[in-house]
């Protein structure tokens, strides 16, 4: 299923480092997508009374350091044949990262490093083999659902904006390019403040100054003013369709729609967890989650809610430990020690993986892992539909009404014997962090900050 690449790729490699779907060459000790909130003794004190829009789909049963789902903000639309990053999330356990998906299938056993998801809509697991020698090792889920060895890595190729600061007027220009051109559209866009200038001979190159602030304009003109510290945008999405994420002075993040106006006030915090891994991401920006599913997770003073687009707030504070994204209906939240899959609006079902006599599955602690008979395969991870399963009153699964089911497959998910509830004080909180272990948001000095912007380059994040 893996496989090796060496150096004779270093040329391609090289050519999409900078290309915001590139190989990492860092170390995911310097991850920041990995530190957790393990508290959950909280008894909300403000909008107590929030209509609990979601059903359990899986209840909390499953044990994970983490688990990773993305909202979309760096695919192309135009270009994302592969769903991975809707069907499947990154899963970590004792520090290694697999795929699972939200049916609670864990789709590629975690025994990788680091991750990251393409513009393309893959996401890839990463083995540092060499990092001097540019060896690598990759596992991912492509195009056909099939665990695949070899990444597609597509060029980002989204668009930037920035505002002159002399000028006052609005440019743009494409993702890790210096060169920009006036922009013309109507639409609503985040901008950057920048100097614009005209070259030797005659072509506009921007550089972004240390300090450079954020605001909204349209019809290049300005719906903000430029106070804001750092913008987290969709890449290949308008503003119109969804709502941009700004920071204040104060540190807290807020929601603004197309005509500038303030949707989700001032009153969140980033998120770590909603980090898209290296090369793909700011790691020195740690940014909230944007929406998807007209839902998004709010992380406010150490808790999560729920918030839909019109800026209510539909699921209380502190309901759970850890939120994540909806993707087709389904998102996984923490409570207590414990994850588990919540619905909230309209399940789509994707297609089921076929089946192949080239993969077999193998159980590890009453985990069901899906393995290849050679080194890269067509073959697919089984899958159990869980859309359809009847709990009783007390949250209880008692029975599948789903017509598709596999005999030879064991259920990884519920465990009955262990009530979600109790934490054996001998086993550590899944959401501990080693202090022997690096903070995720430390940057080695040593190794290149992926998040560190040339103030002679283009800014390449919001």
């Amino acid at each position: 299923m893996n496989k090796i690449f060496r150096s004779t790729i270093a040329a391609a490699v090289s050519a999409v480092l900078f290309a915001g779907c590139a190989v990492p060459g860092i170390n995911s000790k310097n991850n920041n997508g990995d530190d957790m909130t393990d508290s959950y003794n909280y008894s909300p004190t403000e909008t107590g009374d929030a209509e609990q829009v979601y059903n359990w789909l899986i209840q909390p049963s499953i044990q994970a350091d983490n688990i990773i789902s993305f909202d979309a903000s760096r695919i192309d639309p135009d270009n994302a044949d592969n769903r991975a990053y809707i069907n499947y999330s990154v899963i970590r356990q004792n520090g290694k990262y697999g795929l699972i998906d939200y049916a609670g299938n864990y789709i590629i056993k975690p025994a990788y490093d680091d991750y990251y998801v393409c513009s393309c809509g893959e996401i890839v697991l990463i083995n540092i083999i060499d990092e001097r020698n540019e060896e690598y090792e990759y596992c991912t889920i492509d195009k056909d659902k099939k665990i695949s060895a070899t990444p597609q890595h597509t060029e980002d190729t989204s668009t930037r904006y920035y505002l002159d600061i002399k000028s006052q007027k609005v440019f743009e220009g494409k993702n890790g390019s210096k060169s920009v051109t006036e922009y013309t559209g109507k639409k609503s866009v985040p901008v950057t403040e920048a100097n614009v200038e005209m070259d030797d001979y005659g072509n506009l190159q921007v550089s972004v100054p240390d300090g450079a602030l954020y605001g909204l304009a349209k019809n290049g003109k300005l719906l903000t003013d430029m106070v804001y510290t750092a913008c987290y945008a969709p890449s290949y999405k308008g503003v119109g369709s969804t709502l941009v994420a700004f920071r204040n002075e104060d540190n807290k993040w807020g929601y603004l729609d197309a005509d500038g106006n303030v949707v989700i006030d001032f009153i969140c915090d980033g998120d770590p967890n909603a980090y898209n891994g290296m090369m793909t991401d700011d790691s020195s920006i740690v940014h909230p989650y944007l929406f998807c599913d007209d839902y998004i997770p709010v992380y406010k003073d150490g808790y999560y809610s729920y918030y839909d687009f019109s800026g209510e707030q539909v699921v209380r504070a502190g309901e759970f430990a850890q939120a994540r994204p909806i993707n087709n209906g389904r998102a996984w939240v923490k409570q207590n020690d414990f994850w588990g899959v919540i619905q909230m609006g309209e399940i789509i079902e994707e297609e089921r993986p076929k089946d192949d006599s080239s993969s077999m599955a193998t159980t590890t602690s009453g985990s069901t892992y899906w393995t290849t008979t050679t080194d890269t395969t067509d073959s697919q991870p089984e899958y159990t539909d869980w859309a359809n399963v009847v709990t009783d009153e007390y949250g209880n699964v008692v029975t599948s009404q789903s017509e598709w089911t596999d005999p030879n497959v064991t259920d990884p998910v519920w465990t009955d014997p262990v009530d979600p509830g109790y934490t054996d004080p001998v086993t550590p909180d899944p959401g501990y962090t080693d202090p022997v272990t690096p903070d995720p948001v430390y940057t080695d000095p040593v190794t290149p900050d992926p998040g560190y912007v040339d103030p002679g380059a283009a800014d390449q994040a919001y």
